[in-house]
C-alpha cells in the first residue's frame, strides 16, 4: 500500500483518523504505533518482525547508554548500532556482494538473491541517530517503548522518510494537544504532495522509462529522458515528503522539511543544502564530523568529504553506480572547496546555475542506471554516436501531456524566484497554493482511477 493510492485515501487513512481522534490522549499513540505496523505488514507480514526487533534493540540499547556516565557510553552505544547496521548490511548489500563475488569468479554457486525491506535504510539511520544522541546527550533515553516505537514507525515516515530524528517530535510523544490549524495544515500538505506525486512524477514516468530503455539513444534522447527523470525524481520524492510531513502535523507531530528549491541552487555545495535534506544533514552529523569535519585541514576534510558521499550515494542502492553517483557529487564539493581555498573570484549567479544544473543532470544519469551497461549505453548516446535528434522510438512515446508536464514541472521550479524577487507576490503565492489543494488532490484522485499505482521511486532505498 502507498500513500498515492484507493486502499491507502479511501480506507486506511479515514479508518486511521478516525480511530486516532476517538481515542484517549493517552492511547494516541498506541492507535500510531498499531496502524503503523498495520500498514507495513500490508507489505510483507514476514519483515514486521525484523522492524519490531530493531526498535525494541535500539530502544533497550537506549536506556542502557543512558544508564552509564557519558566516557563510558561507547561499548554500549557500539552495541546499540551493532544490530540494526548488521541488519542494513545483511538485506541492503548482501546481493551485491555476492554478485561481485561471482563476477570475480568466487565458488558462490546457488546464492539465492535476498529481498530488501522497504525503509530499511531510513528505520536504520533514525535508530542509529536516536542511541548516538543518546550517547552524546542531547536527547534523554525514551522510557516508554510505546513512544520510541512510535516515532520510529510512524508510517509518514516509515517506509520512504524523510530520516526522522528523535529529538523533532521528543517533547509531542510525550503530550500534545489538537490544533485545528496544524490539521488544516496537514490535510493541504498531504494533499499538494499527492497531486505532485500523481499528476506531475507518475505522468513523466513512462517517458521516463521508454528513454533508459532504449538500445541506441540519440543525444536528444538521452537529454530529454535525464530532463523528465531530474523532474520525476524530485516531484516524487519531494511529493511523498510533502504527504509524510502532512501526516505528521495531522497528529500533531512535526517533522523538517526535506527540499528546498534544490534546482535553484548556484553551487553544488548549496544543492546539498536544498535537496533530501534530513539526508544530508544526517551525514553531515554522524559521520562527516565525527570523522573530523574540516577541523583538521583541508587536506583531510576533502577526504573526509569523498568518504562521506561515497557512502552516502551507496545508502541510496546496493549498486556500484550509486556509489560512484556519491563520488561524482563529492568531487563536486571537493571542486568548489578547493576553488575557495585559493580564492578564485565567485562565478556569475547564471553561470555557477547553469554549471550546477548540468552537474546533476549528468549525475542522474549515474542514478537511474541499474548497470554499467545502461550507463554506458546513455553515455554513448549522449556523445551524438548514434545521432544528435530525437529518434523515432522516444518520438513515438511522447505525448503532449509529457512535454505540458516538463513545462508545467519546469515553470513550479522557477517559480519560487518571483516570490524571493517580491514578498507581495510570495503571499499571493501562498494563498493560491492553499485554495488549489483541494481542486488539485480531487484531479490527482480522478486521474489516479485510470493508472496502474507507481510506487515512490524512494522505496526502493
Amino acid at each position: 500500500m502507498v500513500f498515492a493510492s484507493d486502499s491507502f485515501i479511501f480506507l486506511f487513512l479515514p479508518v486511521f483518523l478516525a480511530t486516532y481522534a476517538l481515542a484517549p490522549a493517552a492511547w494516541r499513540n498506541l492507535v500510531i504505533l498499531a496502524f503503523s505496523w498495520t500498514f507495513y505488514a500490508w507489505w510483507r507480514l514476514d519483515f514486521l518482525p525484523l522492524i519490531v526487533s530493531i526498535a525494541v534493540w535500539s530502544w533497550l540499547t537506549g536506556l542502557w547508554i543512558a544508564a552509564r556516565p557519558p566516557e563510558r557510553r561507547r561499548l554500549p552505544l557500539i552495541v546499540a548500532i551493532l544490530w540494526p547496521l548488521l541488519a542494513l548490511v545483511w538485506f541492503k548489500y548482501a546481493n551485491l556482494f555476492a554478485e561481485t563475488a561471482l563476477s570475480l569468479g568466487a565458488p558462490l554457486t546457488g546464492w539465492q538473491a535476498i529481498v530488501l525491506p522497504i525503509g530499511l535504510s531510513f528505520f536504520v539511520f533514525g535508530a542509529i541517530s536516536y542511541s548516538v544522541d543518546v550517547a552524546r546527550g542531547t536527547v534523554k533515553a525514551e522510557p516508554s517503548f510505546i513512544n520510541y516505537a512510535t516515532y520510529q514507525s510512524m508510517f509518514g515516515h516509515l517506509v520512504a522518510g524523510p530520516v526522522v530524528r528523535y529529538e523533532w517530535v521528543a517533547e509531542r510523544l510525550k503530550a500534545r494537544a489538537f490544533d485545528r490549524d496544524e490539521f488544516a495544515l496537514g490535510v493541504e500538505r498531504f494533499m499538494l504532495g499527492f497531486a505532485q506525486k500523481v499528476l506531475l512524477a507518475d505522468t513523466l514516468a513512462p517517458l521516463v522509462d521508454a528513454g533508459f530503455s532504449l538500445s541506441n539513444p540519440s543525444a536528444a534522447d538521452v537529454g530529454l529522458s535525464v530532463l523528465a527523470y531530474a523532474l520525476q525524481l524530485y516531484f516524487d520524492f519531494a511529493g511523498y515528503s510533502s504527504m509524510a510531513i502532512g501526516l505528521g502535523l495531522m497528529v500533531g507531530l512535526k517533522f523538517h522539511e526535506n527540499f528546498d528549491n534544490p534546482y535553484l541552487s548556484f553551487s553544488i555545495t548549496e544543492f546539498w543544502r536544498r535537496w533530501h535534506i534530513s539526508l544530508s544533514t544526517w551525514l553531515r552529523d554522524y559521520l562527516y564530523i565525527p570523522l573530523g569535519g574540516s577541523r583538521t585541514g583541508l587536506a583531510r576534510s576533502c577526504v573526509n568529504v569523498m568518504i562521506t558521499m561515497g557512502l552516502g550515494g551507496l545508502w541510496h542502492g546496493a549498486s556500484w553506480t550509486f556509489l560512484v553517483w556519491g563520488l561524482w557529487h563529492g568531487i563536486g564539493l571537493v571542486w568548489v572547496r578547493l576553488w575557495r581555498a585559493v580564492g578564485l573570484p565567485v562565478p556569475p549567479v547564471l553561470v555557477g546555475h547553469v554549471a550546477t544544473l548540468l552537474f546533476v543532470l549528468f549525475g542522474w544519469l549515474l542514478f537511474r542506471a541499474q548497470t554499467w551497461a545502461e550507463f554506458g549505453v546513455m553515455l554513448h548516446g549522449l556523445s551524438g554516436a548514434n545521432g544528435w535528434g530525437l529518434s523515432d522510438a522516444l518520438g513515438a512515446a511522447l505525448r503532449p501531456t509529457h512535454l505540458l508536464t516538463i513545462a508545467l514541472g519546469i515553470a513550479l521550479v522557477y517559480v519560487p524566484l518571483a516570490g524571493r524577487a517580491s514578498p507581495q507576490l510570495a503571499a499571493k503565492g501562498r494563498w493560491l497554493t492553499s485554495w488549489s489543494a483541494l481542486p488539485l488532490w480531487l484531479a490527482a484522485v480522478w486521474v489516479l482511477q485510470g493508472r496502474t499505482v507507481v510506487p515512490f521511486l524512494y522505496f526502493q532505498f
